[in-house]
């Protein structure tokens, strides 16, 4: 654990050096622009429309380790399992790899042998998928290292956006005993259901990416919600471990009752948190709004923050209700530079995709501890939301001995402005 670090020029260093280090993604995305019709005309709602990929053309950290541009060296992992090249939209070279599943069939797969091993000690990995059909999406990606009794699984869960292709960096979140990374010879990749059983399978994949990961890891403390509880219960035990926290700001909210008041939030900003924006929405999700709407919800947010003296925290976003529709992640990428929601699992460091960094719960015990614990092991970061602590939610004296976990490993606390400057 270390100290925490402010924005300096560090920041725009650390661009230059990741574009040295960066495997340039060749012919990614040449001609593909956000597509913003419902944006631009004021259409209503999320409704999926035809294609529209992530960030425009950039080198990625890394180098790919299968481009999916030969489909002969991947099979299927079950009978009814389908796989097919997908030209008409792929997200880097001429094509990415289609995988389908049949209502019937428990997930979508395929599987790769490697004669003689990959090495993948010291490294993490990166995908790019594409879904549609569905709202929400658990992806996994097992490396048998070497054998079926030796596992090293990543996984991530993706609420949205459907029919948008967005990098996951995924975490580490099983690892079997004797797993040797050195010595990877099979990859499993497989999409599976989630919120919900019914209905067919149907995703993309391509670039998936290796790259050098960090000495060590990363753990970001996020409190969702503005809730008083994070000053009067959170923040004088995070003092003691010179600990710093994130804090999703609702505008609406801010002088409620039982929320934090203006004076709360400049109390934590001045000792060292970050007041990042997370629209009001109630009991709704952003993508139910138009894209006139959400666009104007997100401006309004980030707007109070920056008239209030929270610029660096303005910049990144939290996601009400974990949900992103398509145009919601286009407007995103448009007006802030970093984007939080709910992944169930730790990212993959160094990011390739700031707007789609995946959260998962605080107060899940012995999970959240493998997961912290799996981020300091391999370099990755792990960002835990909390939301009311005491008073019927996750216990003080829980959150105290979590605090002391987290201290005994080796990671560094970070904010959200943090990891735009490494």
């Amino acid at each position: 654990m270390t100290k925490r670090n402010r924005r300096s020029f560090i920041a725009a260093a650390a661009v230059g050096a990741t574009a040295g280090l960066a495997g340039c993604v060749s012919e990614v995305r040449e001609s593909l622009p956000f597509q913003t019709d419902d944006s631009e005309t004021g259409g209503n709602g999320d409704e999926d429309d035809d294609g529209g990929n992530g960030d425009d053309d950039e080198q990625l950290p890394g180098e790919s380790i299968a481009t999916f541009e030969d489909l002969e060296q991947w099979e299927p992992m079950l009978e009814n399992n389908g796989l097919e090249a997908a030209s008409d939209d792929s997200y880097a070279g001429s094509q990415s790899a289609k995988l389908t599943a049949d209502e019937s069939t428990e997930y979508a797969g395929i599987e790769r042998t490697i004669t003689g091993g990959m090495d993948l000690s010291g490294r993490n990995l990166s995908l790019a998928v594409k879904f549609t059909g569905r709202e929400q999406l658990h992806l996994t990606v097992d490396l048998l290292a070497p054998g079926s009794n030796s596992v090293h699984s990543l996984t991530r869960s993706l609420i949205g956006p459907r029919n948008r292709w967005v990098r996951v960096d995924l975490g580490t979140t099983g690892v079997d005993s004797h797993t040797d990374l050195s010595s990877v010879h099979e990859i499993r990749i497989a999409a599976r259901r989630r919120g919900g059983e019914d209905g067919a399978l149907e995703c993309q994949i391509d670039d998936l990416r290796s790259v050098s990961r960090p000495e060590k890891g990363k753990v970001m403390l996020l409190f969702d919600g503005t809730l008083e509880s994070h000053r009067s219960e959170a923040f004088e035990p995070m003092q003691e471990h010179d600990f710093v926290g994130v804090e999703s700001v609702i505008p609406d909210t801010v002088n409620n009752s039982g929320r934090l008041s203006y004076s709360s939030l400049q109390e934590l900003s001045e000792g060292g948190w970050e007041m990042v924006a997370r629209p009001g929405t109630g009991s709704s999700r952003l993508p139910d709004y138009s894209a006139e709407e959400q666009r104007q919800m997100i401006g309004e947010t980030q707007s109070y923050l920056e008239s209030r003296g929270f610029e660096d925290g303005a910049r990144h976003f939290v996601t009400p209700g974990n949900v992103l529709g398509p145009n919601t992640m286009d407007i995103l990428r448009e007006q802030h530079e970093q984007a939080f929601r709910y992944g169930g699992s730790p990212n993959a460091l160094p990011l390739t995709d700031p707007h789609n960094i995946g959260v998962f719960p605080g107060n899940e015990g012995d999970v959240t501890r493998e997961y912290v614990g799996y981020a300091a092991e391999y370099g990755q970061l792990a960002v835990l939301r909390f939301e009311q602590i005491g008073d019927g939610g996750m216990a003080a004296t829980e959150f105290e001995d979590l605090l002391t976990y987290i201290d005994e490993q080796d990671v560094e606390v970070v904010t959200a402005s943090d990891l735009l400057e490494t």
